[in-house]
C-alpha cells in the first residue's frame, strides 16, 4: 500500500513478558507499513524491557522510552505526546491483533472521512484456554454516525459489548488529542475520556469485523477486580459525563440506564461484602437514587 500518512499505535507495557512477543509480533507484520510502533515501559520489573530492546533492534519503526511506573493512563498519555502519526491506535501488550487491524481501520476511517473509526473483536479466556469468537449477521457491516447521533449510539452500544467504551480497537484522528488525556491515578480511565474524544468527532464508523484478540482471565490483571476506588471513579466518571451531556441537551434516557444497572450490581457487591457502612456505599446509594428519581 502506497500511503505517506503515519499510523501511530501506542502499547503501554507493565509486566506483560509472557505476552508481550505475541502481541508485538502482531504488530511488526501489519499489512499497512506505515507505522510508527511506540512502545512504553511503564517501570516494568519483569523482562519486558529486553523484549522491548529486541524488537527496536530489528524494527526501525519502533520507538522505546522507559518512564517511572505511572500507571496504565500515564503510559498512554507518553505515547499520546511522542506520537506524530496523523492517526493513532492504542493496543494493550497482552492482547494481539489480526494483520490487517490498522489497514482496515485506516481503508474504513478514510472511506468515510470519520474522525474515528471502530471495530469488533474476539475473547481469548486464559483461565481457561478458550477462544470466545463472535459470529454476527453482518460481520463486515460497516455502519457511520454523524454528529448528535455518535453519542446517542455509544450509550446503546455500551450495553452490547466494550468496543466502544474502551481505547482500544479504534483508529482516530490525532487532532482529537489536541487538549485531552487519559487521566491519571484512576481506575475506569476510558470511561472518563472516550465520550469526550466522540463528542469532538463528526463522523464515527463501526465495523462488525473482528480484527481485535482481547485477553480475559488473566491471574495477575486488575482490570476486572471489582473494588471500593473502581466504584469510586466510575461514579465519578458518569457523573461527570451526565453532567455535560445534559448540559449539551443530549437525551439521557440511555446513559442514565446503563449507569442505573452498573450501580445495582456494584451496591449488591458492596452488601455480599458487608460493606454497608462505608463512604462508598453510602455515595452510591445517594447516586441511585437520584437516577431513579
Amino acid at each position: 500500500m502506497e500511503n505517506k500518512e503515519v499510523v501511530s499505535i501506542v502499547i503501554p507495557i507493565y509486566n506483560v513478558e509472557a505476552y508481550l512477543k505475541q502481541c508485538l509480533e502482531t504488530i511488526v507484520n501489519q499489512t499497512y507499513p506505515n507505522l510508527e510502533i511506540i512502545l512504553v515501559n511503564d517501570g516494568s520489573p519483569d523482562k519486558s524491557e529486553e523484549i522491548c530492546k529486541e524488537f527496536f533492534k530489528r524494527d526501525s519503526r519502533i520507538r522505546y522510552v522507559r518512564q517511572v511506573n505511572g500507571g496504565l493512563s500515564a503510559a498512554r498519555n507518553t505515547g499520546i505526546d511522542l506520537a506524530t502519526g496523523d492517526y493513532i491506535t492504542f493496543v494493550d501488550p497482552d492482547d494481539w491483533v489480526t494483520e490487517d487491524y490498522v489497514e482496515t481501520l485506516y481503508t474504513q476511517l478514510k472511506k468515510y472521512e470519520a474522525d474515528v473509526s471502530i471495530a469488533n473483536y474476539n475473547l481469548f479466556n486464559e483461565s481457561t484456554s478458550k477462544f470466545l469468537i463472535k459470529v454476527t449477521e453482518n460481520d463486515y457491516s460497516e455502519t457511520l454516525y454523524e454528529g448528535r447521533e455518535i453519542i446517542d449510539q455509544d450509550a446503546i452500544q455500551e450495553t452490547r459489548d466494550m468496543a466502544w467504551a474502551c481505547a482500544m480497537m479504534k483508529l482516530y484522528k490525532i487532532s482529537l488529542f489536541e487538549d485531552l488525556r487519559f487521566p491519571v491515578g484512576k481506575n475506569v480511565e476510558d470511561n472518563f475520556l472516550m465520550y469526550k474524544l466522540l463528542l469532538k468527532a463528526n463522523r464515527v464508523v463501526h465495523t462488525e469485523k473482528c480484527i481485535y484478540w482481547y485477553r480475559v482471565g488473566r491471574k495477575d490483571t486488575l482490570s476486572q477486580v471489582w473494588t471500593e476506588k473502581r466504584v469510586l471513579d466510575e461514579m465519578e466518571a458518569k457523573n461527570e459525563k451526565l453532567a455535560l451531556l445534559g448540559m449539551l441537551g443530549y437525551d439521557l434516557t440511555w446513559h442514565r440506564y446503563i449507569y442505573k444497572t452498573r450501580l445495582k450490581r456494584a451496591i449488591e457487591k458492596m452488601e455480599e461484602a458487608n460493606l454497608q457502612d462505608t463512604e462508598t456505599y453510602k455515595t452510591a446509594q445517594v447516586n441511585l437514587r437520584f437516577l431513579e428519581q
